[in-house]
């Protein structure tokens, strides 16, 4: 390094005397020699200042941008402490008291000035006017009511269907914003109404009713919708439906940029001024002053700002646009200076040491350019959250290794992991929670591996590894997954919590699997995909096989399209009876699919398909019509149940379907009972519910099916208006030589007794498992004892319950 650097300044010094020599020779003709010198001076002069100017401006646009995502990085770590308190609000059943409020508030924004307030503004209907008044006084707050501007004073709001009342503020007790309804101030409202519409963060410049100390300044209000938990926000109508309020806060927009500046370390060379958003009510440029300016000596107005060196950008508060114009401060090291230019005129002679210094500095510029373009590169291919390479670069990398498979032959692996349980973490514990996680499994991940592999994280829960350079690389990728699996398994400390997930793995191999990027990135997933299959927390490396399977799979559910347009599904029918009178009461519909070539296929091979590519629902569909259809041809004292899919309730047109079938068939709804499964349960419980009540209200049954096998919450019995459990026939199963199977269906059945409520057990074979539930006090019974599943032509509906167990045996 030394002698290439000795080497650099010997070239320079001897280019220097090159360029200087002329010069020398120009004071023997006097006249010549200072015509020549001039005229040198003069270029020379030229090009500096010319050369000096297009730096600076590159130099000083690059800082200016630097400052504008600097504000912008600022600015978005206050918006998203006020988006966690949304968090608070949303990530609870019970409501959030003032105390918390403040306490959690206060922690959020500690050591941060520039948030003025912070408030709660609760969804007050006219009926829950009153509870709340008397609540915020119960709270402390004297005189509290719900209040309108009316001047500079507040007056008592009129009466109206909502109101968005201060109820919670950072604020003394004695504050006078107490109360003020932010429903009737034209301007808030409109911002309210943004955010709840678009489900974002809303803003918009404003003024305060409770002036600073001080004077005025610009302020900026800051709105975050908060909606009622597991609610859906899917659509507009869905936002304004389950809205809860609003949480608020009120920025002294100088004071927090000037904080964000101060606070990491803002160049003295930029000077910053921040303009209000344009609206209709901007007259001129003249007249446009800025919000902030970070120097009183640079132009203020947006005309002036206009006419100098200036850069352009926008600082986003929310869904506004603040504008932002950047100048070099007078003096500062980016104000363009013709020092240079000056020296060459006056002194010809120093044009060669002046060009040199120079083009030093331009060359000190450009390789500045050269490493913040290199750096702007590297950002664009790593995970800012886990620092991991990611994506763009795992693909670009895959996509080497490819080209070298070609050339040398060499083999490598691709292993896809995804997090198994992560989104429980996220949905319990916060996505904070999940991201230090994320960054935890990363420095996992990478204490696994060798500094020849690669890990990216591909997003998400995602990651993949390349592994290269092995003697058998079959065997140092399963040992490579085994030890991951069992690392990742390992408990994780989160603050506050101690949580527990696991991995799936899938493998592919080069080139054994194939030598083309999309070939093995497919075939990972396949791998990868039989994990989670397999009951997650494993690998699995991909072999022919899975191929096959894939191709079997897309292949019957083509055929179950089709055999669902030209309707080769069948609906067969198994009776349940009163285990008191032994009398049948009904009949449960189950759907069996005759195909053409294959025969009959059982229904655990092409349900759960129907479930993942959406064509349970015209399935289902059928199987409610065909059922209704055949059941009304049945003595009017016979029931059909029917089973219900989660996926089918997701539908938004589910009760439609349920009504124009008993319609069309003219079944009375009261013989109708559907079962719905505990998966139904755990996901948009308030639209179920509901859903659920209309069902209720006209006359059809509900039956919790399979109960016992899945989450058994009792909260469901209490929530959800049921009116059957049936008993899942893998407690009937062991009911006569387990005393435990008996003790829990007499405990189920003693429940029920208590919630009003009917039981039915499934999958009664035998005589003596029927005595027993008999016994138990078991209201229904259904199984093979009493008749297996049958076309609805082969149904005797005059058989009494020991010609059934005769066909049974």
């Amino acid at each position: 390094m030394g002698g290439r650097d000795q080497n650099d300044q010997d070239r320079k010094r001897k280019t220097g005397w090159w360029r200087a020599a002329p010069l020398l020779g120009l004071y023997r003709p006097a006249l010549v020699a200072v015509a020549v010198g001039l005229l040198f001076s003069v270029v020379g002069a030229a090009a500096v200042a010319r050369w000096e100017n297009r730096v600076n401006k590159i130099e000083f646009e690059n800082a200016a941008e630097t400052e504008a995502i600097v504000m912008q990085n600022g600015m978005g770590e206050y918006i998203s402490r006020l988006v966690a308190l949304r968090t608070l609000f949303e990530s609870t059943n019970e409501e959030i008291s003032r105390s918390e409020f403040e306490t959690f508030s206060a922690r959020l924004f500690e050591r941060h000035p520039g948030m003025l307030r912070i408030a709660w503004l609760p969804r007050v209907n006219r009926k829950e006017r009153a509870e709340y008044e008397a609540a915020a006084i119960t709270d402390g707050v004297s005189g509290y009511r719900i209040k309108v501007p009316q001047g500079d004073a507040f007056a008592a709001a009129p009466q109206s269907d909502e109101y968005f009342p201060v109820f919670y503020s950072t604020q003394p007790k004695t504050s006078q914003v107490y109360g003020m309804d932010y429903a009737s101030i034209p301007e808030r409202l409109a911002v309210l109404e943004r955010a709840r519409d678009n489900d974002r963060v809303a803003a918009v410049r404003t003024r305060l009713y409770e002036p600073k100390e001080g004077g005025r300044l610009p302020d900026v209000l800051v709105a975050i919708p908060v909606y009622a938990k597991g609610t859906s926000r899917e659509t507009v109508a869905d936002r304004r439906r389950n809205l809860a309020g609003f949480v608020v806060g009120v920025f002294d927009l100088p004071l927090l940029i000037q904080s964000i500046r101060v606070t990491t370390g803002a160049s003295p060379a930029v000077s910053v001024n921040v303009y209000p958003p344009f609206t209709g009510q901007i007259v001129s440029l003249e007249d446009m002053l800025p919000d902030f300016s970070s120097a009183a000596t640079v132009p203020q107005s947006m005309r002036d700002v206009a006419r100098v060196l200036h850069w352009s950008g926008g600082l986003k508060i929310g869904d506004t646009d603040w504008q932002v114009r950047a100048m070099p401060t007078a003096g500062g090291a980016l104000e363009t200076a013709y020092d240079r230019a000056v020296a060459v005129i006056i002194v010809g002679l120093l044009l060669t040491l002046s060009l040199s210094t120079y083009l030093l500095l331009a060359s000190r510029n450009s390789r500045r350019l050269s490493l913040a373009n290199r750096r702007v590169l590297e950002l664009a291919q790593t995970d800012i959250l886990t620092g991991l390479p990611n994506r763009a670069f795992f693909l670009a990398r895959l996509d080497e290794l490819n080209r070298r498979l070609d050339d040398s032959g060499a083999a490598f692996s691709i292993l896809m992991l995804d997090l198994d349980r992560f989104k429980n973490v996220n949905d319990s514990l916060g996505h904070g929670a999940g991201d230090v996680l994320l960054r935890q499994v990363a420095q996992r991940l990478k204490s696994a591996l060798r500094a020849t592999d690669v890990l990216a994280r591909l997003g998400g829960d995602e990651f993949a590894i390349i592994q290269e350079s092995c003697e058998d690389q079959r065997a140092c990728s399963t040992e490579l997954a085994a030890r991951i699996a069992k690392l990742v398994a390992q408990p994780f400390l989160l603050p506050g919590h101690r949580v527990e997930i696991g991995t799936s793995i899938g493998i592919a191999i080069a080139p054994d699997h194939g030598s083309d990027q999309e070939q093995l990135l497919k075939k990972a997933d396949l791998a990868l995909y039989r994990s989670k299959s397999a009951g997650r927390n494993c690998f699995t490396v991909y072999d022919e096989a899975m191929s096959a399977e894939l191709e079997a799979r897309n292949t019957l559910e083509g055929d179950l399209r089709d055999a669902i347009a030209r309707c080769q599904l069948e609906v067969h029918y198994q009776p349940f009876v009163d285990a008191t009178s032994g009398a049948r009461c009904g009949f449960e519909a189950l759907v069996r699919w005759r195909h053409p070539s294959r025969g009959l296929i059982p229904p655990d091979q092409f349900i759960p398909l129907a479930e993942e590519t959406g064509l349970i629902v015209p399935l289902g569909e059928f199987v409610l019509r065909r059922a209704c259809a055949d059941a009304a041809g049945w003595p009017s004292d016979l029931m059909v149940a029917v089973n219900l899919s989660p996926i089918q309730f997701k539908e938004a047109e589910l009760f439609e379907m349920i009504c124009a079938a008993l319609a069309d068939s003219g079944l009375s709804p009261d013989r109708l009972e559907i079962e719905i499964t505990e998966s139904v349960l755990l996901e948009r419980g308030v639209e179920n519910h509901a859903f659920m009540e209309r069902l209720k209200g006209i006359g059809i049954e509900l039956a919790l099916d399979d109960f016992g096998t899945g989450y058994s919450s009792l909260s469901y019995l209490t929530a959800f208006p049921f009116d059957k459990i049936k008993i899942d026939k893998s407690f009937i199963r062991n009911l006569t030589h387990q005393p435990r199977s008996s003790a829990i269906i007499s405990s189920i059945v003693t429940l029920a007794r208590g919630l009003d409520m009917s039981v039915t057990a499934e999958g009664v074979e035998t005589a003596e498992e029927f005595e027993r539930l008999r016994a138990l006090g078991v209201n229904f019974a259904q199984g093979y004892l009493f008749g297996r599943p049958q076309p609805v032509d082969e149904i005797e509906l005059g058989a009494t319950i020991e010609s059934s167990q005769l066909d049974a045996a």
